[in-house]
């Protein structure tokens, strides 16, 4: 296949098991040769690491819905200002909204919406960055909202180390949300990428009961993202709640995290191709400072080792059951 020197960005919002979009604020959105329009939600190829037209840049914001402190969030609204990507410090702005478009990141994934098409953009790129507007950013429990206070002071990093390729800055009511990753196949820039906002890395519940955010994003070329799933029990069989399961890969780098549900499954989201070994923390500590502790677990060691796996693209790895 021959290989172009552009690629055409557009932004899908999806998110994992129970996730997707809703908005407000009409985007500001771009024209794209070809005729491609802002709803088309064209699928590329496996192999399409560059696309041309309708290529997409996907954004997943989160797994499945996180405990935050003692509150089991409804919605978590993040009021988007703009996207962009970053090729060598230089950010090239690919959707923009004059109001902040509010993106329920725990609706469905069945039926993601479009939040804006974007431009050509010629040469690879680095980073990804996200401008949040802070007044329209909350969280949602039990019918009450609860704003957002980001954190842009010098970040914690969680107990495996997640969070060591985003930086967060601030100004005026916004913050800017920069993700560092491999955007490239082969050689060639990927013209689809999926980022993964991780909702239990990056937000907590401070002691006055506020909630507080170190934003913690994982992205990878969209053809190369895979998932991870398997379930973590006691000797005994008892499943291991609020557990967290960690990918590394062979140099010690945090691929992505995620926590068990009550019946001790997991799913970890926005994986990139290749080999990992998964960790189980019984004790952890997030990059937003929450602890979570597991119950039902017979070690009564802070870590165990699981299994090594290999991941492809698109597919999801079956872990099969941990032993905790």
């Amino acid at each position: 296949m021959k290989r172009l020197s552009f690629a055409a960005l557009s932004l899908l919002v999806l998110v994992s098991a129970c996730s997707g979009g809703s908005g407000s604020g009409a985007p500001s959105i771009p024209n794209v040769p070809g005729g491609t329009s802002p709803g088309a939600h064209t699928k590329l190829r496996p192999n399409d690491t560059l696309g041309g037209v309708g290529g997409l840049l996907s954004v997943l914001l989160c797994d499945a819905p996180p405990n935050i402190g003692n509150l089991t969030p409804s919605e978590i609204d993040l009021g988007i200002v703009s996207v962009g990507v970053v090729s060598n410090g230089t950010v090239a702005t690919i959707a923009q909204y004059p109001t902040p478009y509010v993106v329920n990141v725990l609706q469905s994934q069945s039926d993601p919406s479009s939040i804006g098409i974007g431009q050509y953009f010629s040469g690879t790129y680095q980073q990804l960055q996200f401008t949040f507007d802070v007044a329209s950013s909350k969280v949602v429990a039990n019918g009450t909202s609860y704003p957002i206070t980001f954190l842009t002071s010098s970040r914690n990093l969680s107990t495996a180390g997640a969070g060591a390729t985003t930086t967060t800055s601030g100004s005026a009511g916004t913050v800017t949300v920069t993700v560092s990753g491999n955007f490239t196949i082969e050689g060639y820039p990927a013209a689809s990428v999926q980022a993964d906002f991780n909702a239990l890395e990056s937000l907590a519940q401070a002691a006055d009961g506020s909630i507080v955010s170190r934003p913690t994003l994982f992205a990878v070329p969209f053809s190369q993202a895979g998932k991870i799933a398997g379930s973590v029990a006691s000797a005994t069989g008892t499943p291991v709640a609020n557990a967290t399961v960690v990918a590394i890969d062979a140099n010690g780098n945090v691929a992505n995290t995620g926590s068990t549900d009550a019946t001790g499954a997991f799913e970890l989201h926005t994986v990139a191709a290749g080999s990992y070994t998964l960790v189980v923390y019984n004790s952890y500590t997030t990059a937003s400072g929450q602890v979570l502790t597991a119950t039902g677990n017979g070690s009564t060691a802070s870590s165990v080792t699981g299994p090594s796996v290999t991941v492809s693209g698109q597919e999801t790895t079956q872990a099969g059951a941990i032993a905790d």
